[in-house]
Formats: C-alpha cells, structure tokens, sequence
C-alpha cells in the first residue's frame, strides 16, 4: 500500500473503493509470507545454531535466546494482529466509501493507525530478537573458542609426547 498513494479526494469513489478491494487482496497475500519468513526463517535457523553449532556442551546466557525467540515469537504475532486489523480498517474503508463518510473520517478509522503500530512494533521485535541472537552466538562462540584454547594448552605437543616415550629406561642386563 505505500508505494501507491491513494488519496479520496483525487480519486472518484467507485474507483477508490476498487483500488481499496485490491489493497486488501494484496494484504491478505503478503500476510502468508512474511509469518512465514519472520517465524520460520528466524527460529528455525536459531534452533539449529544451537543444535549444531554449540552442541550439547555448557550453554551460556540461555536467556538471551529465550529472549531472541520470544522477541521473534511476538512480532510475529504483532504482524498476524497488524495484517487482521489491516483487512478491518480496509473493510472499513470500503464501507466508508460506500456511505460517503470517506471525506469526512479518517480512512479505515482506528484501525489504521493499529495496523501502523503493530507493524512498527513487529519490525522493532523483530531487531530486538537478532540482537539478543547475536549476543548469544557471540557469547556461546567466545567461550567455545577459549574452552578449545585451554585444552590445546594442556594437551602436551607431538614433541613432548615423543620426548617422555624415548626416554631411557634401566638395562636389565647392565646391571
């Protein structure tokens, strides 16, 4: 709906009411693909980072995922509640047109402006989420590579594991 501006003044009602019906198809279309994409895209790739990734070792700030999923989880629900008040206010908006109350109301009413905050609020969730992710990771990340720096640092080298086997043992028959 932004890239074309539609403005009821300009636009004889029947036509505006034509280009409103298929606002709300159109809507209702991309409703389906971007819960998709947010929920399923983000959860999953961060499910199987920890999964994979970090394995079944120690996991460190395990609320920060929490956080990163229940962010991901509410924007996703913020642009389900965004795209259902949506296709109110564009059912209003048509019912407006069709009464001739479109020049004298806001466009779709409230509604609109509810459809314009949860989408705000999903994109603000949806950041919040990758933020929290990336702090995870880089924590989980940071620890794993120190772990392997102290083991490596344990571990005796090639030389020094060759060093303690040649070492000479007493000859029974010299003595």
């Amino acid at each position: 709906m932004a890239d074309e501006t539609c403005e009821p003044t300009k636009k004889p009602p029947n036509e505006y009411r034509q280009w409103l019906i298929s606002a709300e198809q159109k809507a209702q279309d991309d409703f389906d693909k971007a819960v998709l994409s947010l929920s399923g895209g983000a959860l999953g790739i961060s499910f199987i980072f920890v999964k994979d990734i970090i394995g079944p070792g120690l996991i460190h700030h395990p609320l920060w995922v929490l956080v990163a999923w229940l962010s991901w989880a509410l924007s996703s629900l913020a642009i389900l509640t965004s795209f259902f008040a949506s296709h109110i206010a564009l059912r209003r908006a048509i019912k407006q047109c069709d009464d001739g109350s479109i020049y004298s109301q806001t466009p779709g009413g409230i509604f609109s402006s509810v459809t314009r905050n949860l989408n705000a609020s999903g994109a603000f969730l949806f950041v919040v989420g990758v933020c929290f992710m990336a702090a995870f990771i880089y924590s989980n990340l940071s620890a794993r590579d120190a772990s392997h720096a102290r083991q490596e640092t344990k571990q005796p080298t090639a030389e020094q594991a060759a060093g303690e086997t040649t070492e000479p043992t007493a000859d029974p028959a010299t003595q």
